[in-house]
């Protein structure tokens, strides 16, 4: 059994969380004070060295754990994933038993124990990945994942195929924050009524121009 002190993170954030990594009979599991944070088999997840640290996937989860003693923690959870089979234990004991002159019948047969290969990740997986560790303090984390991929496809095939139609709303959209942006500008009680001190006019202003602007270029495109 291996237990190691980890600094534990989801990609993306900045801040580590103090946790337990337990090594026991073949499994994996992580704690945060009295939280366990999971518990797996180590034959169903994937362990992989990174810059950061060490790269645990699971059940489509992924956690970066920050140990000191990588070398330990990775010979300990080595040594439980390969384990030998009950098949190889006989074939041991049938080759004893032939050394004492028993007769026997049974014949001795080598079991390769087999571990799991890594699954190969897509480029895909690794462009999400790179955008999550980037930028995941800013954005939901939904919008690094498949889903989040295929909505921007999505979004850009109807910006194509609407070109005209996305461009009359980007326009019309623009000019009104555009309007708003000047109005909050010259009055400050309405900006403070409508803007709740969230944005500035200034801000409003720029927006409503790169709305209007982008609105322009998709009309050009089209």
């Amino acid at each position: 059994m291996g237990q190691f002190q980890a600094s534990l993170r989801m990609p993306g954030d900045s801040r580590g969380l103090s946790a337990v990594v337990l090594l026991h009979e073949g499994r994996l599991q992580v704690a945060a004070g009295e939280h366990v944070i999971g518990d797996w088999s180590l034959d169903t997840i994937e362990i992989s060295q990174i810059p950061e640290g060490i790269r645990v996937a699971a059940e489509g989860e992924v956690l970066l754990l920050d140990i000191s003693d990588r070398a330990t923690f990775e010979q300990e959870a080595a040594a439980q994933t390969t384990k030998p089979s009950r098949r190889a234990s006989k074939s041991r004991r049938v080759s004893k038993a032939r050394s004492q002159g028993t007769e026997s019948t049974a014949t001795a047969t080598a079991v390769k124990v087999r571990t799991p290969k890594p699954r190969r990740e897509s480029k895909l997986d690794a462009y999400l990945e790179r955008a999550r560790e980037r930028f995941g303090s800013k954005l939901p984390a939904w919008v690094f994942s498949k889903i989040g991929a295929a909505a921007a496809l999505g979004l850009l095939a109807f910006i194509v195929i609407f070109a005209e139609v996305v461009s009359n709303l980007l326009l019309i959209t623009g000019v009104v924050v555009l309007l708003l942006g000047g109005v909050t500008m010259l009055d400050s009680v309405i900006a403070r009524r409508v803007l709740q001190h969230k944005v500035t006019p200034i801000q409003v202003v720029i927006g409503g121009g790169t709305i209007f602007v982008v609105g322009l270029l998709i009309g050009f495109a089209a």
